[in-house]
């Protein structure tokens, strides 16, 4: 089973009648995005990120939060191995 590793990276809200999501990423954030989490695709360089709702907004009144996702590579049973001593 596949596992995915999420950095979150921001919140938003719905824009009011639209089916719009408005997403805030702070500066610091970006820079961290620029140098980390690129995807490179013939020749140019990508972000990809995922924007989800959430089961109930925030103490800010986000509804939504933006995130990246990236594929982590793990055992193929699940499990965690320990090393033995």
């Amino acid at each position: 089973m596949s596992q995915f590793e999420k950095t979150y990276i921001g919140k938003g809200t719905q824009v009011k009648d639209l089916n719009i999501i408005r997403v805030s990423i702070s500066k610091e954030t970006l820079e961290e995005i620029f140098n980390d989490h690129m995807v490179g695709y013939e020749g140019k360089e990508y972000l990809v990120f995922e924007v989800a709702s959430l089961k109930e907004p925030d103490q800010y009144g986000k509804t939504h939060t933006a995130y990246i996702s990236k594929k982590v590579v793990g055992p193929k049973n699940g499990k965690t191995s320990k090393a033995k001593s």
